[in-house]
């Protein structure tokens, strides 16, 4: 490519003319949708017989590109664009359909694998080999209706490892031949795309996920697939490309032939934050296969805000300021100036954690042990909440610093009560480490987001003939017909009283199955089945009903446990059996409580709705999830990752970590957040020691420390000198 030529758009121009793939690379705020809008007007009036496609990953987006790029232009969704490309070839989709429900066997992971770590393997494997033993189970329920026997436990396990795997991969081997056998009986013409989030055996028809899994294979196994998709279209463009499933982007690019065909991806590899997306391009550049084209502009954030942003970037891509012009007016420099400062405070040590018995010791010693934990264990939970109260007070300092502000920080508690579904919160947290994530999977597995989806349709359907229709369209493939005035006005009815209805949330689910509105998939089943199985595991259990009697004297501990069984008589567990079994009677406690939360009167369908409202973007308040898009004048960005083992804040600022991985999701979502500020920015941390200072003078170069002399009264807060 001829290196003179100056600007993105131009580059780009170059790429079409040569049907050269090429991938624009350009942080927040550098205008690379507007890019888009013109690389498209370009394709249009110099080449009009070019088919393009324009592709994004919500309708809403969609809506948005439509609106800047025209309605000449396919726009679509991915799931959409990709559906209506497989549609034709029933006969190849049904040979590849067992692929999406085929177990994969079991394969050992030598000790290499693990480091010469003995005990890490053998808990790792197991861990593994309890997995896919789920898995199998879950499988079996739904493909031949049929239980499976209890999962073997660790000290059974590691006597003979090999065996019980060979025994694992024998059982998938036959389901998986099942699988093949079933679907084998189904009518080419059955083979659809379901556009629920679930692929379903029963009717051999697919959903989101083995939309994209079944399209990969269709590009993979048959070569004449690409060059089909190479004749429909000339130009692909994809928006936020580093959302898009790696699958799709690897089959457009290596499935397809070379001429003929342009590719162009828009995003920003550094603002891939969410699972499931390809992240960065490039390795597809490295191949050659894509010409990397790069957009330092910023037309959103301040010169301070940018050279903070910049730090955080791994791509080796420097923003730099850009002016631009509103009503023929260009703004000047001077107005794109603000400010970006760190506050912090450092935290008062926390409690000692007292040493733990020896082998051999003493009853005396391992009682002295017993008490000292349980007064650790208080004092743990009194540290974590005062850390969390000066965290709040920390940024409430920084905050009266720029007045009117919105907060960042990472989904929490706190976060879930002030966003309405803080019991729905609650009941997760005592359970699951990463929460929000959980959430979302067992509520779309029970199928509460499909419901929340028509909900929200119907509620903007008054005034959105294109929701209205999609409604229609969804309740057809649930098999619920409008044919007269009276089907829609009941109808009608029905979801304006689930929209409202402040009942439990799984009555309402009821409802809605009971009126058509939702068709149980087999995940679901299968989840009613497994729970309905453990619960009346539970209630058959003598030991569990005796292990909550004693939580119910007050016994908290193993310890406490024990000594109370030593101290009373007529209980109905013995010392021997809380020592070799406490952890798995405190899990089955903990799964009881759970289902019966869940599925229990005290989760209100409010909450579900308020949980998906907020996930979807809809709701006022805003996390560090939920920050890409338009700039805030004024942002404070709460560094805590307490509770988030996917996270680590401090390593940001450090060049070196133990947990490469970790280091790069974090550094991501801390340049997506901080780039959201259009003037002034300001980071708030508490710190280990006085030692980190020295790492985040790299990136700020304004540090304001904060003596918090008494936490829950921000007013006192004062400014200390950095030195």
């Amino acid at each position: 490519m001829d290196q003179s030529v100056s600007t993105p758009l131009e580059k780009i121009k170059e790429c079409i003319e040569l049907e050269q793939s090429f991938v624009l690379q350009g942080g927040a705020g550098s205008g690379k949708t507007e890019t888009l809008k013109r690389t498209v007007r370009f394709c249009s009036e110099n080449h009009p017989d070019k088919k393009i496609v324009c592709i994004t990953h919500t309708n809403k987006a969609v809506d948005e590109i439509v609106e800047r790029v025209g309605s000449g232009i396919e726009v679509s969704t991915i799931h959409s664009f990709i559906s209506k490309l497989i549609k034709p070839y029933k006969r190849n989709l049904l040979k590849l359909l067992p692929e999406l429900f085929y177990l994969p066997l079991f394969e050992e992971l030598g000790i290499d694998h693990y480091n010469g770590d003995d005990k890490t393997r053998k808990t790792e494997e197991h861990k593994r080999f309890k997995a896919l033993h789920e898995s199998l189970a879950n499988r079996r329920s739904i493909v031949l209706q049929e239980g499976t026997a209890k999962v073997t436990g660790k000290r059974e396990y590691d006597k003979d490892p090999s065996s019980f795997n060979t025994s694992l991969n024998n059982d998938i081997e036959q389901l998986n031949e099942a699988i093949a056998e079933t679907i084998k009986q189904h009518h080419f013409n059955e083979v659809v795309y379901n556009d629920t989030p679930f692929d379903s055996f029963k009717s051999a028809t697919f959903g989101h996920d083995g939309l994209i899994k079944i399209a990969a294979l269709l590009f993979s196994q048959y070569s004449i697939f690409g060059r089909i998709v190479r004749d429909k279209y000339d130009c692909i463009f994809i928006d936020e490309y580093q959302d898009t499933d790696e699958n799709i982007i690897h089959s457009l690019i290596y499935s397809t032939p070379d001429k003929g065909l342009t590719i162009g991806l828009f995003g920003d590899s550094e603002q891939a934050i969410y699972e499931g997306g390809i992240g960065s391009a490039k390795r597809f550049i490295d191949d050659g296969q894509l010409t990397l084209i790069e957009k330092e502009d910023n037309f959103r954030c301040s010169r301070q805000v940018i050279d903070v942003a910049n730090k955080f970037r791994s791509d080796g891509l420097t923003q730099k300021v850009a002016l631009k012009e509103t009503n023929g007016i260009m703004e000047t420099a001077e107005e794109r100036e603000g400010s970006a400062t760190f506050y912090y405070s450092i935290k008062p040590p926390a409690p000692e954690k007292p040493a733990s018995p020896k082998k051999g010791d003493s009853d005396e010693i391992k009682s002295v042990y017993q008490i000292a934990k349980a007064q650790y264990d208080q004092q743990l939970e009194e540290y974590k909440l005062d850390i969390s109260r000066r965290l709040e007070d920390l940024a409430v300092c920084a905050q009266a610093d720029i007045g009117e502000n919105v907060l960042l920080k990472l989904p929490n508690k706190s976060v879930a009560r002030d966003a309405s579904f803080g019991n729905l919160y609650e009941l997760f947290d005592g359970r699951f480490r990463d929460t929000r994530e959980e959430i979302k999977k067992h509520l779309d597995r029970l199928q509460f987001g499909q419901l929340a989806e028509l909900l929200q349709l119907f509620n903007s359907s008054a005034d959105d003939n294109r929701a209205y229709n999609k409604l229609i369209g969804l309740l057809k493939k649930q098999g619920l017909f409008i044919k007269t005035k009276q089907d829609k006005r009941e109808l009608h009815h029905m979801l304006q009283e689930l929209s409202s209805s402040n009942e439990a949330a799984y009555t309402v689910m009821n409802r809605a199955v009971i009126a058509g509105l939702i068709s149980l998939s087999e995940s679901h089943q299968s989840y009613l089945k497994r729970k309905d199985s453990e619960l009346e595991r539970i209630d058959k259990d003598n030991n569990i009903y005796a292990f909550k009697k004693l939580q119910e004297s007050g016994c908290n501990t193993k310890k406490q446990m024990c000594d109370y069984i030593n101290q009373n008589n007529g209980t109905d567990l013995t010392v021997e059996a809380i020592e070799e079994h406490y952890d798995q009677l405190a899990k089955d406690v903990l799964s009881e409580k759970f289902y019966s939360g869940l599925f229990g009167s005290d989760l209100s369908f409010n909450e579900v709705l308020a949980f998906y409202k907020y996930e979807g973007d809809d709701s006022n308040f805003m996390t560090m999830h939920k920050t890409k898009g338009t700039g805030i004048e004024n942002v404070v960005v709460v560094l805590d990752e307490f509770n988030w083992s996917k996270y680590d804040f401090g390593s940001c600022f450090r060049s070196e970590t133990d947990n490469p991985a970790r280091q790069a999701l974090t550094r991501k979502l801390l340049y997506v957040a901080c780039s959201r500020a259009k003037k002034n920015l300001r980071c708030v941390r508490l710190l280990d020691s006085s030692g980190e200072l020295a790492n985040i003078e790299n990136y700020f170069d304004n540090l304001v420390p904060v003596n918090l002399q008494k936490p829950r009264q921000p007013s006192l807060c004062v400014h200390g000198s950095h030195q």
